[in-house]
């Protein structure tokens, strides 16, 4: 987001004290760009090469820094131009994806990024509140250790966390009733075999609980 703003600023600066003309585009430049690893097929897209006369009634030639699959122009085409006289060589065609492609880009990718970590963060701020409403007000009952298992459905940086898994009798049921802690990223078996946890309930909705690991784990550490 802020490099989209940067060029978009950027781009203001340079059309108020730009020249404008006509070039012609002479080339269009192959790109082909290789997956490192080779898993997935090389992508090749097209930049123009267009040539124009400043004032001066020199030629000067630039190349598009965006790159297109289908290219934008054909060889021959005639383009509107944008160029600072006081560096000729900075050049570009004066058209939206010429002169706001890249901000466009990079603020697409800001938005993205910055939906996804709004959601990410609502959801664990949220987490943390339940926590803390149940650690307050949850209704504590002994559950005894079962096993502590690999959650494949969640990993970070390739490894995937533990959960520890309980059971006790439900206060409002009598029957036997599975608990699973939050992820945590030790694995704590042997600090929990034939232990009991504290697992917090929610009186006013019993499908809402918190296994309670905190007089075992702290910082991600068993203690």
């Amino acid at each position: 987001m802020a490099v989209a703003g940067f060029l978009l600023v950027s781009d203001r600066g340079f059309s108020d004290r730009a020249v404008r003309t006509s070039g012609v585009v002479v080339d269009l430049v192959r790109h082909v760009d290789r997956d490192r690893d080779r898993t997935r097929s090389s992508s090749v897209s097209y930049s123009a090469v267009v040539a124009f006369r400043a004032e001066d009634g020199r030629r000067h030639e630039f190349s598009e820094t965006v790159r297109t699959n289908p290219p934008r122009f054909a060889v021959g085409d005639t383009v509107p131009v944008l160029y600072d006289r006081r560096r000729i060589s900075h050049a570009t065609v004066d058209d939206f994806w010429g002169r706001r492609g890249l901000s466009t880009i990079f603020l697409g990718m800001g938005a993205i990024f910055t939906l996804l970590g709004g959601t990410l963060l609502t959801i664990e701020l949220r987490r943390r509140k339940k926590v803390s409403r149940l650690l307050k007000d949850g209704r504590p009952i002994k559950a005894s250790f079962l096993h502590a298992f690999r959650d494949t459905r969640r990993s970070r940086n390739g490894e995937h966390p533990f959960r520890v898994v309980a059971q006790a009798a439900d206060p409002a049921t009598g029957r036997l009733r599975r608990f699973e802690s939050e992820p945590i990223w030790v694995d704590p078996s042997e600090k929990l075999a034939g232990r009991e946890l504290r697992v917090l309930i929610d009186p006013a909705d019993p499908r809402q609980y918190h296994v309670d690991l905190s007089p075992i784990i702290q910082d991600g550490e068993p203690h």
